[in-house]
């Protein structure tokens, strides 16, 4: 076996100190231990940054057949692609390819190098297992596990694995609400139980790894369920209330209004109810004041009862929705926010209008809103007005379908949330940019997570 110590690396393999959980790993896959490797462990902990090194280091391996074949997938091409992509260019050595990483033999159209050796690394998309199909792997690691579709493995990866031995390592983050998150942690668990020698199973949290003000970066900006599931790699339920950071004793309190200050509205366009909530944003902080709940209503009346409720107001109007409200939906024959920026009550109190060019991710609204109301360094940063009760009402009852990821909504559940969601994950974003020089090393500069 050729290693990385018998051949001149790039400069981006700066040494690393493993603590005794990677190190553990690194014997296994290096001493091709096992086929299935399962790897769960909080963001920025270096379990990526090990996973690309050791496909690097096959690379040069000699092999009986001429076209060695190696494979890094995530969810989808374009994750795969930022998260792998240049850091393979500046793992593998120029003369490892023929003509340089400009020449023909590195295709940046379909994300493949090939070395001198005959070998070939190929970074794909699994969101269409084709890519997989049809030949044989000698190995390959798959990234987010959580999120690739159940089935992928079993059905597209192990198959192409068998002819060449193949080793095969699925890591990431224990997410309660991936789509793979039940096929992931089960094969995890195999391996945990040492009773099938084909599988190990490998787990450590962030602490100790990333930096501690990172940590506290994070404690600050996830909710006690995230933080536990993102950097103590621990594997949270996904089921019962959907806002369970929300307490009203804790959340629920007199928000005070103020004419001078910008009006935040969050909207839901549906037709009947009609939901809409009215908030003030301070440099941390949100504060729901009010809450519109009209039934068979259209966008156009709403905006007149905000704009006679609020006659007076000086501050302006920041208005944030969906991005289904900019097609033709409860108006004939303008948008939503067509009709919000041509109502001429509207017009007199200075509307800006957020219109997002495609919805977040429902899991990431939900958990934005989770880390407003408390957050996992102990910091409450929502509030709502006692006097807004189908708001609050909401909050307490929106839930889960019992055993799934799936949203309970049914009758008038969920709109009013949903104008409050669309509101906060656009001025409160969770943004986590992990640096560090902590286990391994990642180039400075690039962060290992960017959450958003």
């Amino acid at each position: 076996m050729v290693t990385t110590t018998t051949v001149r690396l790039t400069d981006r393999w700066t040494p690393f100190r493993p603590h005794p959980a990677q190190r553990a790993l690194c014997e296994c896959l290096y001493t091709r231990a096992a086929g299935n490797v399962l790897i769960v462990a909080g963001r920025g902990s270096g379990k990526t940054e090990i996973v690309k090194r050791w496909l690097v280091s096959r690379l040069p391996e000699p092999k009986p057949w001429p076209d060695p074949r190696y494979f890094y997938g995530a969810p989808t091409l374009g994750q795969a692609k930022r998260i792998a992509w240049r850091d393979f260019l500046d793992l593998i050595p120029a003369w490892w390819i023929d003509g340089g990483k400009h020449g023909r033999n590195v295709s940046t159209a379909e994300l493949t190098i090939r070395t001198i050796f005959g070998s070939t690394l190929h970074v794909v998309g699994l969101q269409e297992a084709k890519r997989i199909e049809g030949v044989q792997w000698d190995a390959g690691a798959v990234d987010e596990s959580s999120d690739v579709k159940p089935g992928t493995y079993d059905i597209s990866i192990a198959p192409a694995l068998t002819w060449r031995n193949g080793i095969c390592v699925r890591f990431g983050v224990p997410k309660r609400h991936g789509v793979g998150a039940f096929e992931f942690r089960t094969a995890f668990e195999r391996g945990r139980s040492g009773q099938d020698p084909d599988f190990r199973s490998f787990w450590w949290e962030s602490e100790g790894v990333v930096p501690q003000a990172a940590l506290e970066r994070a404690r600050r900006a996830l909710d006690p369920k995230d933080y536990r599931e993102q950097f103590k790699a621990s594997w949270e339920t996904a089921g019962g209330i959907v806002f369970h950071a929300f307490d009203r004793q804790r959340n629920v309190r007199p928000c005070a209004y103020h004419a001078d200050r910008p009006l935040v509205v969050g909207c839901d366009f549906n037709v009947d109810p009609m939901a809409w909530v009215v908030g003030h944003r301070y440099d941390n902080r949100m504060e729901w004041i009010d809450e519109l709940w009209l039934r068979d209503t259209n966008t156009e009346e709403a905006a007149g009862v905000l704009a006679d409720r609020y006659a007076d107001h000086q501050g302006g109007l920041l208005f944030f929705g969906d991005a289904s409200g900019a097609a033709r939906k409860t108006s004939a024959s303008k948008s939503d926010y067509a009709i919000l920026a041509g109502h001429p009550k509207i017009k007199r109190l200075r509307p800006r209008l957020c219109i997002p060019k495609i919805n977040p991710i429902v899991a990431d609204r939900l958990a934005a809103c989770n880390a407003m109301f408390h957050n996992a360094a102990g910091e409450t940063r929502m509030y709502v007005a006692p006097h807004c009760v189908q708001l609050i009402a909401d909050l307490e009852r929106r839930g889960f379908k019992q055993g799934t990821t799936e949203l309970d909504d049914s009758g008038d559940i969920g709109h009013i949330t949903d104008a409050l969601g669309y509101a906060v994950h656009r001025l409160f974003p969770i943004r986590l940019a992990l640096d560090g020089k902590v286990g391994v090393i990642v180039r400075k500069g690039t962060p290992s997570w960017h959450y958003q």
